[in-house]
Parts: structure tokens; C-alpha cells; sequence
């Protein structure tokens, strides 16, 4: 937990540098949509066997200059035993969106800055780094798998592994550890731009 205050505090220093500004290779802009996009996803917890996982689809509709329509659907298959609140408030993902597990926005001030292209690295001041591998393809588009580590007992821990395609708004692949083991996995399946 004390590591979450001293990423706050990391994030709100890195938002206050305009990602324009920057210099370098490629970067990705999260949350930059480039007009009406949909984003089909399989969202699979560690909890839940692989075959049974929830579709998360996003749908941003850009309906005038500076307006935007944003929808969500999410998609359970669950047997007449399993109807209940839990998969009324987000399946197993809970009542949290699912949204949050694909791309925690607190880690977007510190991905801008990022350069994309294997072998970079970015250090968190002491708190962790974020290091960029070898470009992967998922759900038809490719782009550079990237893995956040963060000191835990001394130790650099895998936290978060997500991939991106720099043309995108949104991860490709996003997935959450704990503990050194895969808590949730999120893999795009299908993306469209109109």
C-alpha cells in the first residue's frame, strides 16, 4: 500500500508534463480515441477456468467536435445455479468496471512517457520501472508487450503486463498479477474503427 501513495504522487508529477512536449520514439496515448471506435475483449479471472470468460465490449462514438458517446456491454454465459448478484454487478470481475482491470488509469501518466520500442526502460524513482519487450500480435493488431515492475520486499515483482498498439486508445492485452502469479487476463478479440 505504501507503494500506491508514492505512485499517486509519481503520476501527478508526470501529468503535469505535456505528453506533446516530449521527445523520442513512438509513445502511446492512452485513451486517445481517433474517432467512433469499438473494442471486443474476453476477460478471463484467475478464480474461473479459461473457457469461461466474460466479453467486455466498448464502444466510443464521436457525435460532433467535442462530443463523444460511450457505451459498454458485458457479456456471461452462466448456468441457472450461477444467476445472482455477482454476475448481475460484472460477472467475475465484481462490481468494479471492467474497464479498471484493463488499464488502471493511474499507471497512464507514467505509460505517455514511455518510448515504445524493445528494450526501453523507465524507472519509477526507486518505486518500480516499467520495461518494453518484443512486439506480440493479439486480436489481429500488434504492438510492444510491456511489463511493470514494482519493489516488494526489496524485490522487483511483476505487477502489470500489458501490450499496445500505438495507433490504439486502449490496450490490446492487459494482464494483472498477484503475487507473482496471473490474477486477470484481458485480450482483445476484435477491433473497429469507422
Amino acid at each position: 500500500m505504501k507503494h500506491a501513495a508514492g505512485l499517486l504522487a509519481l503520476a501527478l508529477l508526470a501529468v503535469s508534463r505535456p505528453a506533446a512536449a516530449q521527445e523520442g520514439a513512438a509513445k502511446w496515448r492512452p485513451y486517445q480515441f481517433k474517432g467512433s471506435e469499438r473494442y471486443e475483449y474476453k476477460m478471463v479471472h484467475a478464480r474461473r477456468r479459461r473457457e469461461e470468460g466474460v466479453v467486455y465490449i466498448l464502444e466510443v462514438k464521436k457525435k460532433g467536435a467535442d462530443e463523444w458517446e460511450i457505451g459498454t456491454t458485458v457479456r456471461n454465459g452462466v448456468k441457472t445455479a450461477q444467476v445472482g448478484a455477482e454476475h448481475i454487478l460484472g460477472g467475475s470481475f465484481g462490481a468494479m468496471s471492467p474497464a479498471l482491470y484493463l488499464m488502471n488509469p493511474l499507471y497512464g501518466a507514467f505509460i505517455e512517457q514511455v518510448e515504445m520500442k524493445e528494450g526501453e526502460k523507465m524507472s519509477l524513482f526507486g518505486a518500480g520501472v516499467i520495461k518494453v519487450g518484443a512486439k506480440e500480435t493479439v486480436g489481429g493488431r500488434s504492438g510492444f508487450n510491456c511489463k511493470l515492475f514494482t519493489k516488494q520486499d526489496d524485490k522487483d515483482q511483476l505487477t502489470w503486463e500489458w501490450t499496445v498498439d500505438t495507433d490504439l486508445a486502449l490496450p490490446i492485452k492487459s494482464i494483472t498479477y498477484e503475487a507473482g502469479k496471473e490474477k486477470t487476463r484481458i485480450d482483445l478479440l476484435s477491433f473497429k474503427r469507422d
